[in-house]
C-alpha cells in the first residue's frame, strides 16, 4: 500500500494547474492538509478529481480559508470515514479547526487507520503556540489510546516541527523559532518513545539536506534551504512492513513537497465494479487567498 502526504497550500489552485494529477493511479491513500476549503466549496471535481478514488474532508468551523485537510482513497479498498477527537467537551476549540480526517480500513492483520493531520503552527504569537504544546499533548493521548486497542495507525501530515537539527537546513539560524523549539522536539521523542516510526528515517538512516518545506519569500527552494515537517509515521508493528519511504522535491505547486511511503500490508478490497466512481466535471477556480498565510493567519515565515 502506497500512502503519500502533501500540504498543498490551497487544494483549489493546485486543482487547477493539474498539479494532483501524478497522484491518482499511482496511490492508494493521499492525504492533504491546508486544503483551504469549506464545505460549500467542495465541487464534484474536488470530491473525485479521479475515477476509482473516495474523498473524506475536514473543514475549519469558524475561518474560512484556512486549514483544512482531506484523504483521497482507493473505492477498492473499501474505506470508511473515522474520527478521531482530540479535545472533546473540555477543550472544543482543538477540533474545530479541521486539523484531522481519517479513514478506517481493514487489513489482513486487523484494523487500519490513516489519519491525514495539520498541525498547529505555533508562529504567529504566544498564545498559538500555548495553543499548539496543548494540542500536540492531546492529539498524543488519542492517537496512543487508539493504537493501544489493537489497531494499526499511520499518521500522515504536516508535523510542523523538525524533529532534529539534521532535518533543518540552518539549525544554529533557526533555533529559538517555533518549529525547532526543544519543547517541540521533545514532543516528537515522546511520541516516538510510544512506538511510533518516523518512516523516512527508518528508511533512508541519516541521509542530509532531505527537506519538505521551503520559504517562498526567499526562493529558499532553489538553494535546498528547507525544513523537512512533513512526516508519515506509523505505529509499533507497522515498521516491520515497512517497503520504502520517499520525499518528492521534484513536484511543485505548493511551498510544501509530497511525501510518503509504502507498506506490506494487505487490505480488504471491494468489488471495484461497484466501488469505483465515474468521471466528473466541474469548473476549478485559484484561491482568492494569500497563499503565504497559515491557517491561523500568521505569516509563514518563520522568523
Amino acid at each position: 500500500m502506497r500512502i503519500v502526504s502533501w500540504n498543498v497550500n490551497g487544494l483549489r489552485a493546485v486543482m487547477s494547474r493539474g498539479d494532483l494529477a501524478w497522484a491518482f493511479g499511482d496511490v492508494d491513500v493521499l492525504c492533504l492538509q491546508e486544503t483551504k476549503l469549506q464545505g460549500e466549496q467542495l465541487t464534484d471535481a474536488l470530491r473525485a478529481p479521479a475515477p476509482g478514488y473516495v474523498s473524506f474532508w475536514s473543514f475549519h468551523e469558524t475561518k474560512k480559508g484556512y486549514s483544512g485537510t482531506s484523504i483521497f482513497c482507493r473505492a477498492q479498498l473499501s474505506p470508511e470515514p473515522f474520527s478521531l477527537r482530540i479535545g472533546g467537551p473540555d477543550a472544543p476549540d482543538f477540533d474545530r479547526e479541521g486539523r484531522v480526517t481519517g479513514v478506517r480500513l481493514q487489513s489482513s492483520a486487523g484494523p487500519l487507520v490513516v489519519l491525514s493531520v495539520y498541525f498547529p503552527n505555533g508562529g504567529s504569537s504566544d498564545e498559538r503556540l500555548a495553543f499548539k504544546h496543548a494540542w500536540h499533548d492531546a492529539f498524543t493521548e488519542a492517537v496512543v489510546a487508539l493504537a493501544q486497542t489493537g489497531t494499526m495507525v499511520i499518521v500522515a501530515g504536516d508535523f510542523n516541527v523538525a524533529h532534529t537539527d539534521l532535518d533543518l537546513a540552518l539549525p544554529q539560524q533557526w533555533a529559538g523559532v517555533s518549529g525547532c523549539l526543544p519543547v517541540e522536539r521533545a514532543w516528537f521523542d515522546r511520541l516516538v518513545g510510544h512506538g511510533f516510526t518516523d518512516t523516512f528515517r527508518a528508511e533512508k538512516g541519516d541521509l542530509p539536506r532531505q527537506f519538505t518545506f521551503w520559504e517562498t519569500r526567499v526562493d529558499a527552494r532553489s538553494i535546498n534551504q528547507g525544513w523537512r515537517i512533513d512526516y508519515v509515521v506509523v505505529s509499533a508493528g507497522l515498521e516491520d512492513a515497512l517497503l520504502d519511504a520517499w520525499i518528492s522535491p521534484q513536484i511543485f505547486g505548493s511551498d510544501h513537497c509530497p511525501v510518503g511511503c509504502e507498506l506490506d500490508v494487505h487490505v480488504a478490497s471491494a468489488d471495484t465494479a461497484t466501488g469505483e466512481l465515474s468521471d466528473t466535471d466541474g469548473e476549478l477556480v485559484d484561491d482568492q487567498l494569500d497563499e503565504d498565510e497559515d491557517d491561523d493567519g500568521a505569516s509563514r515565515w518563520r522568523r
